[in-house]
């Protein structure tokens, strides 16, 4: 099972929209140096959906050659059909990741049993185990009760969930998971709250860009320090609310750039933050204690 924080790493590109590969090497080494638990590669945050086909594979090469096995890694491969996602993540196979993970096809509405069957051809036929990232802004969301479902194949090994609801870690107790080798992972920024509620990890996209607050939030739920974990809970909640200043990928790139972990992780026609937003942002970067000196480790 993996555990604990597992950032969406960004994607830096240059101003015509390749690879900034000193800009990801700097940005992988910052990840692991905090204590990273794997890595999310080329998921929403990653921009898979912008990012052209020759880059992805730049994309997936580089980590794999920077990283070296230093945590694991967990590759997204969504696409719309199961044949597409099979010859995508085939394009793949050769290089050292952990795992595929695989959204629900977004564009047209499926039944239950369509998706199940997308999910279990999956598991059955990709080269990698397989984690299911179920988002809420695709049509075809997954409940609750049918991740528990799929969750009883054997090569379907967990599930990235980005939804506000705390209970589901509570209601499906991590024993029962742990059972079937399945790791519950929340796409929320809330990670000491939800970690102290059975949560397994978190794919959020601000760990990408503040590795050292998500891991040290992490720690502190873990070791049951309330009082830190609830300090450090309320500066994500900062960083969370300050992303609503704008799209939320736009003001992560702010965050980004003034971390100085390079210019851009985004492509068209996705549109920069304007300056007043983003003057607004970093006054409130600065002013939520998540670069502090105690945090930051490099």
């Amino acid at each position: 099972m993996i555990r604990g924080i597992i950032p969406p790493i960004p994607t830096p590109l240059t101003d015509d929209e390749l690879l900034d590969l000193p800009s990801l090497r700097r940005l992988l080494e910052l990840n692991i140096a905090a204590g990273v638990h794997g890595l999310w590669v080329l998921g929403t945050t990653g921009r898979f959906d912008l990012v052209t086909d020759v880059e992805q594979r730049r994309v997936a090469e580089q980590v794999t050659e920077i990283v070296a096995g230093r945590v694991p890694l967990i590759l997204n491969v969504s696409e719309m059909g199961t044949r597409r996602v099979l010859d995508k993540a085939a394009q793949f196979d050769d290089l050292p990741f952990d795992a595929y993970a695989v959204l629900s096809p977004w564009y047209r509405p499926m039944k239950r049993t369509e998706l199940a069957d997308f999910f279990r051809r999956l598991a059955d036929e990709l080269s990698r185990p397989l984690f299911i990232y179920n988002a809420p802004w695709v049509c075809n969301a997954l409940t609750f009760d049918h991740i528990r479902e799929l969750a009883e194949h054997p090569r379907i090994v967990g599930v990235k969930d980005v939804t506000p609801s705390l209970v589901r870690p509570v209601s499906w107790p991590p024993v029962a998971r742990e059972s079937r080798g399945f790791s519950y992972l929340l796409g929320s920024y809330l990670i000491s709250t939800a970690a102290s509620l059975g949560a397994d990890g978190f794919v959020t996209g601000l760990s990408g860009v503040f590795p050292e607050l998500c891991v040290a939030a992490w720690d502190a739920a873990r070791r049951g320090d309330d009082v830190e974990a609830a300090r450090l809970d309320r500066i994500l909640v900062k960083l969370a609310a300050a992303m609503e200043s704008g799209s939320e990928l736009a003001c992560l790139e702010v965050m980004f750039r003034y971390r100085g972990l390079g210019n851009r992780i985004s492509a068209a026609p996705q549109s920069q933050l304007d300056p007043g937003a983003t003057k607004n942002l970093i006054a409130t970067v600065k002013e939520s204690g998540a670069l502090d000196n105690h945090l930051t480790r490099v």
